[in-house]
């Protein structure tokens, strides 16, 4: 198994010019990309631009209805996207429209052909570990895009000094993993700058390769997996005017793509450490 080198299109967003990512256009920050052994690019849309420059596509989508579901595995499997991470629900859904939602995924993707990974992610279904996990015991098919980060933070999982004993009862999760993106939270914040010294970068790395062993165990381990850092701007827009990710507050205190390319050695190099155990 490998962790193929991919990157979340969001980590060129809103870049400032003293960034040593910063480029004038998506195509110039495309080419930086490849330039630096990215393969994959994980994106909303601009499909055809990560094409022109030597990438994999990748799609992102919402779905909030059933119905979305074939639509979304469709479209992306008619423009040659390798896969999609879906962010599924809204979050507020009894256990029956959880598995409803659940069921069109798994359906839409088989029917297609087109690998949709349901993402670990805030104000969607997958919010809560526990029913997370529910969820997969009911519906067994799923494969999972996992973004840790919402979880270590959102459910402070550190809290009570548990963080092993509850890493451990997310092996159920980390056997549908497929792709991941990877930020490093710590308890108070979603997106911190990465420290390699930081507790919270070794309880990351604790899961990241607890997931990777589970995977490497599998008896169909997958030959690759998606690594994508997703280092998105202090505040994103949306309707309300702003959505905040508490990068560093309001200014970036760190560059954010130095960030996201030693995020990348970082996880080859818990790859590497892993697979020598």
């Amino acid at each position: 198994m490998r962790l193929r080198r991919d990157f979340c299109l969001g980590g060129l967003v809103s870049l400032p010019q003293a960034s040593s990512g910063w480029r004038a256009t998506l195509g110039e920050g495309l080419a930086l990309l490849r330039e630096k052994g990215y393969q994959g690019v994980i994106a909303w849309d601009g499909f055809e631009e990560i094409y022109a420059a030597g990438l994999i596509p990748c799609g992102m989508g919402r779905i909030v209805s059933p119905a979305d579901a074939p639509m979304i595995a469709a479209r992306h499997r008619d423009m040659g996207l390798e896969f999609t991470t879906v962010h599924v629900g809204k979050g507020f859904e009894t256990d029956t429209e959880m598995d409803v939602l659940a069921i069109a995924v798994a359906e839409a993707a088989a029917a297609t052909g087109h690998p949709l990974h349901i993402e670990t992610h805030r104000a969607t279904m997958t919010q809560d570990i526990k029913r997370t996990l529910d969820l997969i015991a009911r519906v067994p098919d799923l494969t999972l895009t996992l973004d840790f980060s919402h979880w270590y933070t959102g459910h402070e999982m550190t809290y009570g000094g548990e963080f092993a004993a509850r890493l451990q009862s997310l092996d159920p999760i980390f056997d549908r993993v497929r792709s991941i993106q990877i930020r490093i939270g710590s308890t108070g914040r979603i997106q911190a700058p990465f420290d390699p010294a930081a507790p919270h970068t070794a309880d990351h790395a604790q899961a990241l390769g607890r997931c990777l062993a589970r995977l490497q165990a599998l008896p169909n381990t997958p030959e690759l997996v998606s690594f994508a850092p997703e280092l998105l701007p202090a505040r994103l827009p949306d309707a309300q005017g702003g959505r905040w990710i508490s990068y560093a507050d309001d200014a970036e205190a760190s560059d954010r793509f130095a960030d996201a390319l030693a995020l990348s050695r970082w996880g080859e190099d818990v790859l590497t450490a892993q697979a020598e155990r």
